[in-house]
Formats: structure tokens, sequence, C-alpha cells
């Protein structure tokens, strides 16, 4: 198990035959999705793109969380925002154990937001892969999770620097001010009444203070590391007591600006910087410990052409964090052309399927989870197109070698746009390359365990719910064989949602599923694929893509992953 990626590259065996790309697939030179990518294949499908080779060898396994288990605080158990595994072990005969240290988001936002303070949430588990022939009906109890209350644990921050230290928790309501953390400007609640606009009339309530809407979780070995934040497009570093004690420089370019100051809230359009719910969404941290990398959810809006369609020029960030947690600035800086494509499956392109998490592989390649907004969860109505099936959930395998590195330039001053023509990049910027490494909408790989694409109304127990949030990567004890796990974000949806109120105790409870109008309650689901990478390995004077970074080894991924 302690073998390094590094190691096990340079006596890979020999991978599965590659199948056929799918007639849905897309790349990054063919952006555009035409109809959907919903593929029926049984087989292992393989892509390499900048010397590395990805290969799905399919899903084997399926855990669920009921979507009403309540947490520590007696809240309704927060979902899946970020997602990392600590304490990974093979204990042999093909069983592994450990644990999914889950990050929420802001809590449930119905017709009023939560305050909701941001939190890691523990579950414990144990793995056995399913490893049969069988096509369906597959028991869907690979995993056995336990939550655990005496591990999980709430950030906090200091609300009176200088004065001692005077700890209070976050909240995830919408910001209507700023504040300082670290000595660095956050976002910030003084009042609310639970609605976006947090308006001053009607009845509000004094909250005074920090506002995160927790979307990335990256945990070091000691209980310390970051986390990405939706509504200042920001990384926060907190220690091993979860305290947040830093905040990560970021270019101007993303800070979220109207009428020429910066505001935070997500519910209004900013004339620049990043759009409302679309914040800093992945976060990973190379595998030696020394680069943190970043990508916004989709583009900014100076970066963006019309329509949802045109916001597919997103940024990645990375920040050097090898001798300082909090850096002041980004070392380096990518664009990353999302997919696009028809949310209905059929017609022009209007929508980007905007990324949820990524995981740095290496010195040059990064995996990213883009996504469509269709599937479980959904609200219910025949006369829209919400029971529309899912037509893009999936994983890319993406290369940075080629790109430019735009960090420092004009592009990263306040408003800075790298499309100074709609959505056309820059022609002095090369964006990254990508392929598609896993297809979640694999009918036959998730009819083996009876999951399904139905949406909206149509949508049951088994089907892929709309948001998925979390990554992971875990080895298998086999040389360039690894389990990647996958999670959704629930978004709280239950048949009885608990969360805390103002006066920081709890309000009664919610029917989520009728006051929606959903069929069913939207679980916590965790699927896990086996898949092998393997690369021909560059020196390493050719891979400066992330800034200096050195070809990483599955020991150090172990340390972003497993502790």
């Amino acid at each position: 198990m302690n073998k390094s990626l590094l190691a096990s590259f340079a006596g890979a065996a020999a991978l599965l035959a590659s199948a056929p790309l799918a007639s849905g697939q897309i790349s990054s030179s063919n952006r555009t999705l035409v109809g959907t990518n919903v593929v029926s294949s049984s087989s292992a499908a393989s892509t390499t793109i900048g010397g590395l080779t990805f290969t799905n060898e399919g899903l084997v396994g399926v855990g669920r969380i009921a979507a009403g288990t309540t947490d520590a605080w007696g809240e309704t158990l927060g979902s899946v925002s970020g997602l990392q595994v600590t304490g990974w072990t093979n204990n042999g005969g093909g069983a592994y154990s450990g644990t999914f240290n889950i990050l929420p988001d802001r809590g449930y936002n119905g017709a009023t937001f939560s305050n909701y303070a941001a939190r890691i949430q523990s579950v414990d588990f144990t793995f056995t892969p399913y490893t049969g022939s069988a096509t369906s009906g597959v028991a869907q109890n690979q995993f056995a999770l336990t939550y655990n209350p005496t591990n999980s644990i709430k950030f906090t921050y200091d609300s009176d620097p200088g004065v001692g230290v005077s700890l209070r928790t976050t909240t995830g309501l919408v910001p209507d001010s700023t504040t300082t953390v670290a000595g660095a400007s956050v976002p910030y609640v003084t009042v609310s009444n639970g609605a976006g606009t947090n308006t001053t009339t009607g009845t509000t309530s004094t909250i005074n203070k920090f506002s995160v809407d927790a979307e990335a979780l990256v945990l070091k070995p000691d209980g310390s590391g970051w986390i990405g934040d939706e509504y200042g497009a920001n990384v926060y570093h907190f220690n091993s007591a979860k305290v947040i004690d830093g905040v990560l420089g970021k270019p101007a370019a993303t800070v979220p600006t109207l009428s020429g100051s910066a505001n935070y809230s997500s519910e209004v359009t900013p004339t620049t910087g990043r759009r409302g719910n679309q914040g800093m969404e992945g976060l990973s941290l190379s595998p030696d410990g020394t680069k943190l990398v970043g990508l916004m959810q989709s583009a900014l809006v100076q970066d963006s052409g019309s329509g949802n369609q045109g916001r597919f020029n997103t940024r990645l960030m990375v920040w050097d964090v090898g001798s300082n947690n909090a850096p002041a600035a980004v070392a380096a800086e990518y664009v990353l052309q999302l997919p696009v494509g028809n949310d209905t499956g059929a017609g022009a392109a209007n929508k980007t399927f905007a990324q949820s998490e990524i995981i740095v592989l290496d010195a040059t390649h990064i995996l990213v989870l883009a996504r469509d907004s269709n599937g479980k969860g959904i609200n219910s109505s025949a006369t829209t197109t919400y029971d529309v099936s899912p037509v893009y959930k999936s994983i890319l395998l993406v290369d940075l070698a080629n790109a430019t590195n735009i960090a420092g330039t004009g592009f990263d001053a306040t408003a800075g746009d790298i499309t100074p023509s709609g959505s056309t990049l820059s022609p002095t910027i090369t964006a990254v390359t990508w392929t598609e490494a896993v297809n979640l909408l694999n009918t036959f790989q998730l009819g083996k365990f009876d999951l399904n694409v139905n949406s909206g109304k149509n949508a049951d127990a088994n089907s892929l719910s709309e948001k998925w949030e979390g990554l992971s990567l875990v080895p298998t004890g086999v040389a360039n064989e690894y389990f990647l796990f996958v999670a959704n974000d629930n978004d709280f949806i239950s048949g009885a949602t608990i969360m805390n109120g103002f006066n920081d105790t709890l309000n009664s409870p919610i029917d989520v599923v009728t006051a929606n109008g959903l069929p069913v309650a939207n679980d916590t689901m965790f699927l896990a694929y086996r898949v092998t990478i393997a690369s021909a390995i560059p020196e390493p004077a050719s891979s400066a893509a992330l800034a200096g970074l050195a070809l990483l080894g599955l020991a150090a991924v172990r340390r972003r992953n497993v502790r």
C-alpha cells in the first residue's frame, strides 16, 4: 500500500484494451455536446492525454445514507460538497475500511436560507467491492456507513482579533456586508430575515457572523487544511482544531464587484468577478503537499458570453503552500474551457456543464467533475424541463502541460477579461486540454445496481441525483489500480429537514420533499469505480505546469486522501 504512483508507473502492467469512444463523448477540442452523453457499455473505457492513460474498469460499489439522518447537533446530516478519505486501510480478503470526511455546503435553502455553520461530518465505513458478473439486481451494500458524531466538528474563527481569542461558528446565511478574518476581507452577515436580499424590513435578526458556503475540502494528516468558499470565491486555511486562521490571496478579477465595491451576496449579479453560486468549487492539494489547486465552478462574469452556455471559460488557480499556508497571491493560473450542451438533450447549446470537484494526479494532470443540473432533487413539474433525464455527468482528465500561465498579468486585475470578444478566449491564451475519463451516465454500469437516470417527477429512490460534488481517489493495493469514490450533494432534501434557527436553536422539521413537489427524498449516495492510471514519465524539467511541482507519487497522493 506504500508503493508510489511514480514507482508503479515505472513498472506499469498492461492496461485493458481501449474501448471506442461513445457517440456523445466530447473533448476540449469539440467542447459542445450534441444530444446526450447517456451510454450503455459493459466494456472498460480508456483514454490517454499528455502521456497519461486512465482506464475506467466499471462501477463496483454503491452505498447510501438516508436523507433523514441527523447529525451531532440535531440538524439534518449535511451531504457531500467536499469529500476526503482518511484512515484508508486494506483489511485483506477484498475488504477495506476508512473514514469519509464530508463537507456540507450552506444548509437547506428553500424560501429562506439557513443559519447553518460550516462543518466536517465524519462517517466511518467499510467497503467490499462487487466483483461478480451480474448485470442487474446487485444489492447496494458494498459500503457499510456509520456516522461518527464524536469526530464531526464545526469550523470556528476569531470574531474579535486583538482582544483575546473569541471563537464563533460561521453561518450559511447570505452575506450583506464584510468583515476581517486573519487580516483579509471576507463575507459577513450583520442582520438577516433569511431572504436572499437580507432586507431590513419585516422581521430581522442580528446575526454578526462570518458567512461561509463551503464547497471544497482538503484535509492534511495533522487535521489542518483548506476549504473552498462559494460566497467569496475564497480559499480559507484552518488549523488542526478547525479554526479558520488564513485567507489565501486571489486575483482581483475574481472579486464579485457591484457599484464599485465588493458584494458577496450570491443573490445579486455582480458587474465583474465570480457570479452567484459559482465560486471556489474545486480544491485539491498536490501529492507532494506543496501546491494547492483551486477551480472556479464556471466563468467569471466578465469572462462570459451571452446565456448560460457562455460561462465555459473558467479559471484554475495554483498556490504555493510549501512554506506558507495562506500565500498572498497565486503562483500560477490557467483557463479551462468547460463542456456545453443542451440540458433537454436536443437543440442548440443552452448550458455550461459546470464543474463540482477536482483531484490533482501529478504535475500536469487533474481530474475534474463536470455535470448538468438534471436528476433527482429537481422540482417536479410536467410543464418544465426538470423532468428531463440527465444528459452530462462526467469526470474529465485534464492536461495542463501546454496551457498559458496568466498569473500576474492584466487578466488578473479588477475586471480583467480573458474573453475580450463575447466568450471567445483571448488569442494570447492557450487553454488546458481534456478528455472524458469516467461517464457517470452509463446505464449498463448503473443498471447492475438497479440505478437509473430518471429525473423530476419521474425520479425514484434509485435515480441519480442532480448534484455530484465529491471525489476521492484511494489505492486498491494492486499496482496502478485505484478506487475512485464519487458522492452527491443531496441539498438536505428529506421528509423532515431540521436546520438551526436564527437564535441558534433548532427549527421545526420541514417536509422538503412535499414542499418542492418531489416524489422521493434525496439520499446521500456514494459510487465506487475501479480505475487504473499509468503514464510514461516525462523528465521533471519538462513538467512545470504547476509552477515547479515535481512529479508526484501515490505515497504523496495518500497524504491528500489518506492519513
